[in-house]
């Protein structure tokens, strides 16, 4: 939201360092530049998923493109900051990418219900753990679980 020339939002990021969270909310920047359709990725369905192994704790994007083409899913390279603004949630993956998310659009249909379930018990198997998550669980979890960075 823009508030006199100054831009409000809520942005997450981890410290690659220190591997700290760092949350501010309300956060004032300078105004923004208006990113090109080319950075951002539009999601027509999405949700958190969180992968657990030895090494910790990895938060990863899931999504449809936008198109709403429910044969073709986006697994990002795991969320490394996000920011809450209008309605939307824009991921940050550590590849570079950027997908926003309408948050009327969180959700999945049956069809990737039942392969996120298949992904899950595979990786039962292999002694980690999938699960999805709704998105105010992941905004709870961001700060206590410090997630790995890759």
């Amino acid at each position: 939201m823009l508030v006199g020339g100054l831009s409000l939002v809520r942005k997450i990021t981890v410290n690659k360092k220190t591997n700290s969270s760092d949350k501010s909310s309300n956060e004032k920047s300078a105004p923004e530049t208006p990113k090109s359709s080319t950075q951002i990725k539009q999601a027509y369905q999405w949700g958190v998923i969180k992968y657990i192994d030895n090494q910790g704790v990895l938060y990863r994007l899931v999504s449809a493109p936008h198109d709403g083409d429910d044969a073709v899913w986006s697994l990002n390279s795991g969320i490394r900051s996000f920011e809450i603004q209008d309605g939307y949630v824009d991921f940050h993956g550590f590849s570079g990418s950027i997908y926003r998310c309408k948050f009327q659009d969180q959700g999945f249909s049956q069809r990737m219900l039942i392969t996120i379930l298949g992904w899950r018990a595979t990786e039962l198997e292999l002694g980690n753990d999938l699960d999805l998550m709704p998105f105010a669980l992941f905004l709870g979890e961001w700060e206590a679980n410090k997630p790995r960075l890759i």
